[in-house]
């Protein structure tokens, strides 16, 4: 039997909801690091953030894993002033999806892309485990 509190919520489902809220935080710090080290060619931190089974389906439709990912982040971005917007995160217990827009300019083009991160909570620790990237047109990022 958990203890109920006088708002009626019990124990359990306080824990719950505060353990999802944490969560929530997490990944939305992790998302912003993530993007960060997309602009700046930040091997390290994914080297440290990507699970080594990290699997990543490029906007072209190849997928890449992380030796390879690692790889071409090493190249640079090719692209300049990266910001994101439109994060929407959804913890599933030790999983989560992580959505989310970027803006950027190739060369004096603006572009975007739609983005779907999936996370997994290992041995107490967040890691990316999959990425997906979808090229969208300006008009259809709202």
């Amino acid at each position: 039997m958990t203890a109920t509190s006088k708002t009626g919520i019990d124990s359990a489902s306080a824990r719950a909801a505060i353990d999802e809220a944490d969560a929530v935080c997490r990944l939305h710090d992790l998302n912003a690091r993530y993007v960060r080290a997309f602009a700046e060619s930040d091997t390290s931190w994914y080297d440290e953030n990507l699970s080594d089974d990290f699997l990543c389906t490029l906007a072209d439709g190849r997928r890449i894993n992380k030796p390879e990912f690692l790889q071409r982040t090493a190249e640079g971005p090719r692209v300049t002033d990266v910001t994101f917007d439109d994060v929407d995160v959804r913890p599933f217990g030790d999983f989560a999806l992580v959505h989310g827009v970027t803006h950027y300019k190739r060369g004096a083009l603006p572009a975007s892309a739609r983005y779907t991160g999936v996370w997994q909570r290992r041995s107490g620790r967040w890691q990316a485990v999959a990425a997906h990237v979808t090229n969208v047109s300006p008009d259809q990022t709202a």
